[in-house]
């Protein structure tokens, strides 16, 4: 199964022109982008819609697609805060960038649902109770699936949130909604868990996937690496990505560029993907002869 292959726009220099980075990404061989709109960019969640508009028209003006965007701005304003001024500033995020998916012709945006210690990305170290974090997390979640019409694709990310796979889907589940699914990270599960169980529980509610690497003697945010320079069961983790049917963007979320070259790091990335696919030729285990 062949699917397309997109990357991050964080794996760029931010230093280096837009329009430059787009033209190394295609020329890597990626199908799309993953647009980041983050303070301090040349287009940022707030930019006028007409600055969005002429975004999505440079990247098309390259070849590629937009397999999904998102804003770091989540980490700072939690849907699940105890301070309503920073949940509400949460939901404005998602809200914006929804409205940025339809600006940018996506269909899809990363959401990161809260949790209950933001701190690893955050600005702070408010502690949420973890049931609180789940009820404010679905409420916040399903009044926003109400108001937007663009997938709602909520990420694994490490604020001590939704640990497991049965977790996961039964919080979805209970949101019971069209618009909203998983955006599945394989490197972030590496430190409690194994992504190919967590792609085979979660099953056809993954709606996107981020792909990279991590080293679990690390332990750490530090132990991320290259891809298939970690310790992801690859073959496993593409089976069940067959298995499930996903066909949809894989994307590659490694960072940061390598300090002495501004663009290897995506050209490694593209080889790396190409090699993943290739295991899809491979049978799936336990499948008849």
């Amino acid at each position: 199964m062949s699917r397309p292959s997109s990357i991050t726009l964080r794996a760029f220099p931010p230093e280096q022109p837009l329009d430059r980075c787009l033209r190394v990404a295609r020329k890597a061989g990626f199908d799309a982008v993953e647009v980041n709109l983050e303070p301090g960019l040349p287009y940022e969640l707030d930019s006028p819609d007409a600055a969005i508009a002429e975004l999505g028209s440079l990247i098309r003006a390259h070849g590629l697609a937009i397999s999904s965007l998102h804003s770091r701005e989540q980490w700072r304003f939690p849907i699940t805060s105890s301070r309503p001024a920073v949940a509400a500033e949460g939901k404005r995020v998602v809200r914006r960038l929804a409205e940025c998916a339809k600006l940018l012709d996506v269909d899809a945006i990363l959401v990161v649902a809260g949790g209950v210690d933001m701190s690893l990305l955050g600005p702070d170290d408010e502690v949420v109770p973890y049931d609180a974090a789940y009820e404010r997390a679905q409420e916040a979640l399903a009044e926003l699936a109400r108001e937007v019409d663009v997938l709602l694709c909520i990420e694994n990310v490490w604020t001590k949130f939704l640990l497991s796979p049965l977790e996961f889907r039964r919080f979805v589940d209970e949101l019971d909604h069209p618009l909203v699914g998983v955006y599945f990270d394989v490197g972030n599960v590496l430190a409690h868990g194994y992504p190919e169980q967590w792609i085979r529980i979660l099953g056809s509610r993954i709606k996107r996937v981020h792909i990279k690497d991590y080293k679990r003697a690390v332990g750490t945010e530090h132990g991320f690496t290259g891809l298939l320079q970690g310790d992801v069961d690859w073959p496993e983790v593409m089976a069940a990505l067959r298995e499930i049917g996903y066909d949809s963007y894989l994307t590659a979320e490694v960072l940061p560029p390598y300090p002495h070259d501004p663009f290897q790091l995506v050209y490694d990335c593209a080889t790396a993907l190409r090699k993943l696919e290739a295991l899809d030729a491979a049978p799936v285990p336990g499948a008849a002869a």
